[in-house]
């Protein structure tokens, strides 16, 4: 399959009101000022998309109001995960209906894969159910399974519609493995989900970053990929280090509450969350403003 994602995906958030139904009006602002920001595509429904917590029909609306917003002005990956393999295939089969480019899965994330036998076999299979583009996400944190690089060279070597990669290992060895084992394939991307090291992965020949962090800063997130790209060093160095001071945000509460209220500050959507997730008070919504301020981004 000739196709190779580059650059700055957003794992969008999902804008919420108070009843945890999609808010379409902020869903779409947001989404279109990631376009506006120079994002390369957008990841839906992924980790900061609170899929696990969405109702299986707010799901389905956050993939109607996103790919109708959109309208293929850029790229939609569209996560699947679900607990067991015909469940992934079930979303996959919901998420083709709306025309989404591709789709990504995580292993089964209840009950973690005890052999590598068992990841082979799922991404076998969901790869077999669809004509559609399939990444890999690697995500040990939360589903309990690292996919070993060496694992990911022999799917992308066994299925021609895997075409990619997001690692959220966070672990720089790991990087440096997949890149020495899929770097030179013109038909396989690998995306970083690590903030803390998408400037050098991407120096090192990784094809870009899906990062939660690009939802408050965009368009930094996107000048980081391109001082990449160009190799200006100091630039990398003074972004990553810009980068590294916003993700102050991911202190106050789960990571999605802390980046929803940015945008709440920022006048994008609302803060509401999917229960029990918490939101967070006025002392630390006051806290995230002077963070903004201090970063220029609200000036």
């Amino acid at each position: 399959m000739n196709i190779r994602y580059k650059g700055i995906f957003t794992p969008t958030v999902t804008p919420l009101d108070e009843k945890e139904r999609v808010d379409e009006l902020g869903f779409v602002k947001q989404l279109n000022r990631l376009i506006n920001s120079g994002v390369h595509g957008i990841y839906l429904l992924g980790s900061s998309g609170e899929f696990t917590t969405l109702t299986n029909a707010e799901r389905e609306r956050a993939l109607d109001i996103a790919t109708k917003t959109i309208a293929g002005r850029i790229p939609v990956i569209c996560c699947v995960m679900d607990t067991s393999t015909q469940r992934v295939i079930h979303n996959i089969e919901i998420a083709q209906q709306y025309e989404v480019d591709a789709v990504a899965a995580t292993p089964g994330y209840y009950y973690p894969s005890t052999d590598d036998a068992d990841i082979i076999q799922f991404y076998q299979a969901i790869a077999a159910s669809t004509g559609l583009p399939v990444l890999i996400y690697n995500i040990p944190s939360t589903a309990k399974t690292a996919i070993k690089p060496q694992i990911v060279a022999q799917l992308a070597d066994d299925c021609e519609n895997i075409v990619g990669m997001k690692d959220s290992s966070g672990d720089w060895i790991n990087c440096l493995n997949l890149l020495s084992l899929l770097g030179e394939r013109d038909d396989f991307a690998i995306f970083i989900g690590s903030h803390y090291i998408i400037g050098a992965a991407v120096l090192f020949g990784a094809d870009g970053g899906v990062i939660s962090i690009s939802n408050v800063a965009p368009k930094e997130s996107v000048a980081l990929y391109n001082a990449a790209k160009a190799r200006d060093i100091d630039e990398v160095d003074r972004l990553q280090k810009w980068m590294i001071k916003l993700s102050k945000l991911y202190t106050y509460g789960q990571g999605v509450s802390g980046m929803k209220t940015c945008l709440e500050i920022l006048g994008v959507c609302n803060a509401y969350t999917t229960s029990p997730l918490l939101p967070l008070n006025g002392t630390e919504k006051a806290e995230l403003t002077e963070l903004l301020n201090e970063l220029g981004i609200l000036s």
